[in-house]
């Protein structure tokens, strides 16, 4: 794309054709197969509301938010009023289609109509609604009355950078990590890091396509697990896995293919594992019983363009799950292609499904570029902790 520079030679953005300033979210009703978003009522809501949380097993959701666990019905009915009054935040309630109780909230805020840019926030999800179809399903119902009804280009997510479930509940979302506010705010005494999220419209079509394919009824069992997850589908749809590029696990089938890669990886670092510990390596790879995985980028020929594997284990000592990725390597013709970074992506979209709080890699310190490409990943995907092991 040519620079545009302005009458100095001084670079600007690009025009905005026809602009104008959108329309400010109202108090309106957006159903879905699962759920129904309705404007916080005080009357309605908060007696469901405070049961749903009062569920909780501790109040450890409370952590990061403004407010705190609270200590009877009629204190949540007074904050619920006050919530239902402000339109901005613009509080919504979560209401389970099945047993017609509301669950959780969630606002539309910072809302700056002349731009196009709103935040979501606020979100306060029960036990009834965390970690559901339904709670996937409520975010997008607000972000598809964001973008395809009020028209807006920027939709944010704002959390404590140290909030580690939220920051992979963004991601898996499909936000982008746009960066960390030091000191933004002092709330309940305590200083607040600020962590960016955003989706942009750019963005929107292939994210509405991954959340409607997730949501759909056949992609779930009849036990109600799904068959596809939001991250692989979100990959599927996006850019990362462009039309000649295909990126799945590697089988039992693909060894001839992926011996040559795994020897050439070897050989980059001047290594020679043997026959036998690369046999034994592919045993391992395809072992179900084992935490080490393989993922394959194939062309639209099927040739195997690159690899990498990576291996999950638990921790009483971390938050979830935490992944090592390694081993990666492309061939020489595909390099400069986005074939290395659409690997690792696909590893830090599996560690999100996963839960994973961390990921860590392996590279040598001669390795400039692929430093900078682990760097670059990471901060987009959202993690807090990485590690370079030199």
């Amino acid at each position: 794309m040519t620079q545009r520079v302005n009458a100095f030679d001084q670079p600007i953005g690009a025009a905005v054709s026809d602009w104008t300033p959108r329309p400010r979210p109202q108090r309106v009703t957006l159903t879905g197969r699962l759920c129904r978003l309705e404007p916080l009522d005080a009357e309605r809501h908060a007696a469901d509301l405070h049961a749903a949380y009062a569920d909780a097993a501790d109040g450890r959701a409370w952590t990061y938010m403004a407010s705190e666990p609270f200590a009877d019905a009629a204190a949540y009915r007074r904050h619920a009023q006050a919530m239902a009054e402000s339109s901005d935040p613009l509080h919504f309630a979560v209401v389970d289609l099945a047993s017609g109780r509301a669950v959780g909230t969630l606002a539309l805020m910072r809302i700056d109509a002349a731009n196009g840019v709103v935040e979501v926030g606020h979100v306060m999800f029960s036990p009834h609604l965390q970690r559901t179809p339904l709670s996937t399903e409520a975010q997008y119902l607000l972000m598809r009355h964001v973008f395809d009804e009020l028209g807006y280009r920027r939709y944010e997510w704002k959390c404590d950078s140290l909030n580690a479930p939220s920051r992979r509940t963004a991601q898996r979302l499909g936000f982008t990590f746009e960066g960390v506010f030091r000191q933004a705010i002092v709330t309940k005494g305590r200083n607040r890091d600020t962590a960016w999220f955003a989706v942009i419209d750019g963005d929107w079509p292939a994210l509405r396509a991954a959340f409607e394919a997730w949501l759909a009824p056949d992609n779930f069992d009849a036990d109600g697990h799904q068959r596809q997850g939001l991250a692989a589908l979100r990959a599927a749809h996006s850019g990362a896995a462009r039309a000649d590029l295909q990126l799945r696990p590697l089988a039992a089938t693909d060894h001839a293919a992926w011996l040559p890669l795994w020897r050439g990886y070897q050989s980059f670092y001047k290594v020679d594992l043997g026959d036998a510990l690369d046999a034994r390596t592919w045993q391992r790879l395809l072992d179900p019983a084992e935490p080490m995985h393989a993922l394959g980028a194939f062309d639209a020929a099927g040739q195997l363009l690159g690899i990498v594997h990576c291996i999950f284990h638990r921790s009483t000592w971390t938050e979830g799950p935490y992944c090592y990725l390694q081993d990666l390597f492309t061939v020489p013709a595909a390099r400069g292609r986005g074939v290395g970074r659409a690997l690792i992506e696909a590893v830090y979209a599996r560690a999100a499904a996963e839960g994973a709080s961390r990921v860590w890699w392996l590279t040598h310190e001669s390795n400039a570029p692929g430093r900078l490409l682990y760097d670059r990943v990471a901060q987009n995907a959202g993690f807090i902790q990485y590690r370079k092991s030199l």
